[in-house]
């Protein structure tokens, strides 16, 4: 049994519930004072969170659609089998006609097969000289080029195929030197497989000096060993009827912001290529960024009411953080996103805000930006969805969700103003815990001396009550 429970075994009193009903008639306005606190910052932490909530997923969905190329100026080719179109992050094209008269392609060299690619071939050295080598198979003229000659040693640990390839790729990485070689298995046997890169200036002659085996490794006027499977081409196209060379079949030097991949040669087939914005997908965007941001308005408004005029008021109608984002939100429209000549503002696409803080789209003024202005309204959606980075803090919209994370959360390491209240009233509960036990324990002395006194006081009365009734009867 604890004391406070065994007090009143002298007084017959209930001491322990006295004590019990003293202590919690100090402790519950405190209490209660502070179970309002932190009922109003839990209140506030989680419209904050709800409010980030929602903004976040704006945030989010912008991100995601800009991401998407959805806005993007939209590439078209009349016959993608053909060729295919990249363009650069905002460029448009104007329709543009391309013939695609032969594929860039690179040299291709094989030996005669063997059986055993294991087989010793000799010693000695393989020169390679690059550059444009004539004819269709065995070469007829040679335009040396300004890649160095490539120089390769076949020594006795150099055995078979196999060893003269492994040879060639060394002396080729160690170079720098365009070139591969590689080995190639068929029913016929194995042979050696010398590949070049693209363009007809990246042909090669191969001269084999030491062994005379060697020599069917060879690939000059005077001792083609090797057969030429495919010549070394550049590319051939027409672009508004100028013809035009290149080295690749990858070219984006010749349209500004735009790289072309050549799928095939077509002769006399003329491919279209233009890329152009979506006006109806930019308005759409537009309209669905102020229905969204209408929205948001509406929750912060909804957690900032005052309750002015019925109603209880919002969770957050004393935060000032919230209160500022919903300002924020309302004059978004009138605030430049993007520089430069030309809209620079929603105001500018036709959203506006009305007398009541809510938005709304003028659809004439909107058509007329998109018409007109397709890659400003671009950037000004962009400009919405930009994220922070390093020397950034990003777009208005995610500065803002930034504000409402900070107030729950604190900033730099830093805790905020709720999370400061909220440690404030963990702190003065324990205080107040520590001190009722005090209390607790003052009250138990005191009603434990009160009892053994009235203890004393009932023994003392009941020795003179047996000592009356003795006297009484001696009478």
């Amino acid at each position: 049994m604890t004391i406070v429970r065994s007090l009143g075994a002298g007084s017959g009193l209930d001491s322990a519930a006295l004590v019990q009903a003293l202590v919690q008639a100090q402790r519950e306005p405190i209490q209660k004072l502070l179970d309002q606190r932190a009922a109003r910052v839990e209140a506030r932490i989680s419209g904050l969170g709800q409010f980030r909530a929602a903004l976040d997923a704006l945030n989010n969905a912008l991100g995601q659609r800009v991401a998407s190329g959805s806005l993007a100026p939209l590439p078209r080719v009349s016959d993608p089998t053909v060729l295919s179109l990249r363009l650069d992050p905002g460029v448009t094209l104007a329709p543009r006609p391309i013939e695609v008269l032969s594929l860039a392609r690179a040299q291709l060299l094989t030996s005669t097969p063997v059986a055993d690619p294991s087989a010793p071939v000799g010693e000695g050295q393989l020169l390679i000289r690059f550059g444009r080598v004539a004819g269709q198979g065995a070469p007829e003229g040679f335009e040396a080029a300004s890649l160095p000659d490539l120089l390769v040693a076949i020594g006795p640990d150099r055995v078979g195929l196999a060893g003269i390839r492994d040879a060639i790729n060394d002396a080729a990485a160690l170079a720098g030197a365009p070139l591969r070689a590689e080995l190639a298995t068929d029913p016929a046997g194995t042979r050696l497989v010398l590949r070049g890169e693209a363009g007809a200036a990246n042909g090669f002659l191969v001269e084999a000096s030491g062994d005379a085996a060697l020599q069917a490794f060879a690939f000059t006027e005077s001792s083609p060993g090797l057969a030429r499977a495919v010549a070394a081409a550049d590319a051939e196209l027409r672009l508004d009827g100028l013809t035009i060379r290149r080295t690749s079949n990858e070219i984006a030097d010749l349209l500004p912001g735009v790289r072309l991949s050549l799928l095939r040669a077509a002769p006399g087939t003329v491919v279209t290529v233009q890329a152009d914005r979506s006006t109806a997908e930019l308005s759409q965007v537009v309209r669905d960024v102020a229905g969204a941001l209408n929205e948001l308005i509406a929750i912060g408004r909804e957690l900032t009411r005052t309750g002015v005029g019925g109603g209880a008021p919002g969770a957050l109608v004393a935060d000032s953080t919230a209160r500022r984002v919903v300002q924020g939100l309302s004059s978004l429209t009138t605030r430049a996103l993007v520089a430069g000549a030309g809209p620079n503002s929603l105001a500018a696409l036709g959203v506006t805000t009305t007398r009541e803080g809510t938005l709304t789209v003028n659809e004439g003024v909107l058509a007329q930006a998109v018409t007109d202005h397709p890659a400003a309204v671009e950037a000004i959606i962009g400009a919405l969805a930009a994220p922070a980075g390093l020397f950034s803090a990003g777009s208005p919209l995610r500065q803002m969700g930034q504000q409402l994370r900070d107030a729950v959360q604190g900033r730099l390491g830093q805790p905020g103003a709720l999370q400061r209240e909220a440690q404030d009233i963990a702190r003065q509960r324990q205080q107040l815990d520590q001190r009722m036990a005090r209390t607790e324990a003052s009250l138990v002395r005191q009603f434990q001396l009160l009892d053994t006194r009235v203890g004393e006081s009932r023994t003392i009365e009941a020795a003179l009550k047996l000592q009356i009734d003795l006297w009484r009867r001696e009478r």
